[in-house]
């Protein structure tokens, strides 16, 4: 396959060329399909008219008559007689009862005892309500015109006899009803009375509302207690774990205290200033709240303090040895032993302390325990009393409201009539004549319809490639060497000649022949090339000879051998014998040399087919195969095999290795692309160097054909320029 190169921005790229070769692909595909099937399409679309004009001949002679329904409001107790429309739904209910078996047979039976002269006949009925009113029209379609419209007018009547006899039924059935809920709302409502009665002599409501009110209020002092306490015990449980924090902590905050309480009360506490006295003073004005052990504690830290401030002031002029500072440090350890003594001494006290208080909250919570359970029976009896209050007014209100209703039942019957009311009377039936237009549009657009499917399906089961970008998408891994153009014309095609005057055809083999020559082969150019294609009838002979001829043109020594060595027609377009060639050479009767026969050409050898015989694909197997190939290729620039089919024989597939490249050739709109698959991976796994595809036959009326269009530009044709006959041979396409 070929590889592709590697470029930044590779990957998106492909992927969006791969798109649109795909949508390209499709529409060509279309495109040609339409091009090719279009009577197929005009085909179906005539038999979906004809059929539709055969339905709407063959219908017998009927007539119609219209009669029409409105529906308008009625009058409805809302709390007050009021008048109301109806909805949608209501219409709907109309239609379908019009339109019953029921009602039909009803009307049928009518006419019968009406008119029991009248012959039976089948009437159908359409109701269809007017757009944006309440207006019905009922349709009634029959063969016989007079029973058409009396059968309507029965239809008629039962449908407004059907209305009001179910009217009348459901009127004594609501009655019934209505008074039935008005005794059931009595019952309701001296029930809900006596259960509130009952309730206020058991229970004195104004004692429950002020118990409930004070404790609530109790409970809330409580609860905010039990809180304080739990708060002590998480702050004396911190303290606990480390005291020397807590009793800084304590003493910054009794400092505070104390110079808050002197800066505030100077004026009101005349004593306050006098007790200001000394250090010791001070300490003991800010000491307040604090136990004997924890003013211990502060009085022996501030005494270390003191000592070791005393010791840094002595180092400054002594040594540590010095009797002084030694007799200052043995001072300031024997006060931190005193330190921890206090310490240990706080600890246990804030441990006593948090058990008096865990007591106590457990006394809080068993008060609280206690009033939330009065709380909750005095909030119970409150809630059911407004339950039982609630319940009974609105019983009351109930049967108030049905009470009023039912002395206006009598009244609203009186006043209350049908919506429905015939608005039109059956028309004189009249002959009903078919709308054409309708139909034929119809049978029309479901034939075009039918076609279009059926072509799709067709489609869908037909691989063959159409188009250059079908080819790519179904194999985006071949390079594609060229396209050569279909040759609209009778007969045979003719070789290609010097200064051929088909320009497109020409120049399509030219484009073919420099991608042979300019392509990166990874080094070395090939030599010996060989065309094969996966069926038989793909054009592949003719292209391998203008391939030749269009080589020996461009100055290259050329030599085309035919290796179909069972069907090889490439002498009979050139008008040469068969014998001797190939076929003789490989079996050692001459040297392949005496085979080759000059063509009118210039540069361009023939060696024929040679003589039909067996066993191809073991002569061509053979050394002698091998010899003769590297003699070729040292006397000729290029040497070009025309093979048997792939799929057809293991000639190619076993030959193909030999050579330096193959030329894969595929007909436009002939080849199946599984075919073609299948043929290419049968020469991979051969290890078969596949030089690129050659696709025959395509159509140049497509886009991709826009570059070839230009090739008359560059070439006049020749006024009276005639070529020799021998230049000119006839080739079979």
């Amino acid at each position: 396959m070929e590889q592709n190169l590697s470029l930044p921005g590779g990957q998106v790229q492909s992927s969006t060329l791969n798109r649109i070769h795909e949508a390209s692909a499709k529409f060509q595909r279309y495109k040609i399909l339409l091009r090719r099937r279009w009577w197929f399409l005009l085909l179906t679309a005539s038999i979906g008219v004809c059929v539709q004009a055969l339905t709407i001949t063959g219908k017998p002679q009927i007539f119609r008559s219209l009669a029409k329904l409105v529906a308008g409001g009625r009058m409805v107790a809302n709390g007050d007689l009021q008048w109301q429309e109806q909805l949608q739904d209501f219409y709907g209910t109309i239609i379908e009862t019009i339109e019953s078996a029921e009602m039909i047979r009803k009307a049928r039976e009518r006419v019968h005892a009406l008119h029991p002269d009248l012959k039976d006949s089948d009437v159908e009925i359409r109701v269809a309500q007017t757009k944006g009113s309440a207006i019905f029209n009922i349709l009634a379609t029959g063969s016989e015109p007079k029973y058409t419209q009396i059968f309507l007018n029965s239809l008629l009547d039962e449908f407004i006899a059907f209305r009001q006899s179910i009217r009348e039924q459901a009127q004594g059935k609501v009655l019934s009803t209505f008074l039935q809920e008005v005794v059931n709302k009595q019952k309701v409502m001296e029930e809900k009375s006596d259960l509130l009665q009952r309730f206020c002599s058991a229970n004195n409501i104004l004692t429950i509302t002020n118990g409930q009110n004070e404790a609530a209020y109790f409970l809330t002092q409580l609860k905010g207690q039990r809180e304080t306490h739990r708060t002590a015990l998480s702050e004396i449980d911190m303290a606990v774990q480390d005291v020397k924090a807590a009793m800084q902590n304590r003493e910054r905050l009794a400092t505070a205290t104390a110079t808050n309480a002197a800066g505030g009360g100077t004026a009101s506490n005349k004593g306050g200033a006098e007790s200001g006295q000394g250090t010791g003073d001070s300490t003991g004005s800010s000491n307040k709240g604090l136990t004997l052990a924890e003013q211990d504690f502060l009085r022996t830290k501030g005494q270390i303090t003191l000592l070791t401030t005393k010791r840094e002031t002595l180092l400054e002029t002594f040594k540590e040895s010095h009797p002084q500072v030694t007799e200052m440090t043995q001072e300031i350890r024997g006060q931190e032993a005193l330190l921890k003594r206090f310490e240990a001494q706080i600890q246990q006290e804030m441990l006593s302390q948090r058990e008096a208080i865990n007591r106590m909250v457990l006394v809080l919570d068993k008060q609280v325990s206690e009033r939330e359970k009065e709380a909750l029976e005095l909030g119970a009896k409150l809630a059911e009393h407004k339950k039982l209050e609630g319940d009974a007014m609105v019983a009351k209100e109930a049967y108030q409201k049905m009470f009023e209703r039912a002395e206006n039942f009598q009244n609203m019957f009186n006043t209350q009539s049908d919506y429905v009311a015939v608005q039109e009377r059956a028309t004189t039936a009249s002959e009903h004549t078919e709308d054409w237009k309708m139909p034929i549009i119809i049978g029309l657009i479901v034939g075009l319809g039918a076609g279009v499917i059926i072509l799709l399906l067709f489609d869908r089961l037909d691989d063959r490639m159409n188009s250059f970008s079908e080819f790519q998408t179904l194999f985006p891994g071949e390079a594609v060497l060229g396209q050569i153009p279909e040759q609209r014309q009778r007969g045979d095609v003719a070789l290609l000649r010097p200064n051929d005057d088909r320009h497109l055809y020409a120049e399509a083999f030219r484009t073919i022949r420099s991608s042979i020559l300019f392509k990166n082969w990874n080094g070395k150019a090939p030599k010996t090339i060989l065309c094969t294609s996966a069926v038989p009838n793909e054009g592949k002979t003719t292209v391998t000879s203008n391939l030749a001829v269009t080589m020996a043109l461009a100055g290259a020594r050329v030599l085309l051998a035919d290796c179909d060595l069972r069907r090889g027609g490439v002498s009979e377009l050139f008008k040469l014998p068969a014998t001797p060639g190939l076929s003789e050479a490989l079996r050692g009767k001459l040297h392949w040399r005496d085979a080759v026969q000059e063509t009118s050409i210039r540069n361009l050898d023939l060696l024929a087919r040679g003589d039909v015989f067996d066993q191809t694909s073991e002569m061509l197997l053979s050394k002698t195969a091998e010899e003769m190939l590297k003699e070729m290729g040292d006397e000729y620039d290029y040497v070009i095999f025309d093979s048997a089919p792939v799929l057809v024989a293991d000639d190619t597939a076993s030959f193909a290795p030999k050579l330096d490249c193959v030329l894969f050739i595929v007909r436009m709109s002939s080849t199946m692309a599984r075919l073609t698959g299948k043929a290419l991976d049968l020469l991979y796994e051969r290890q078969v160097n596949v030089g690129g595809v050659i696709l025959n036959r395509s159509s140049s009326n497509l886009k991709e054909y826009t570059y070839y269009n230009y090739a008359s530009y560059y070439y006049a044709p020749a006024k009276s320029s005639p070529q020799p006959a021998a230049a000119a041979p006839v080739a079979k396409s």
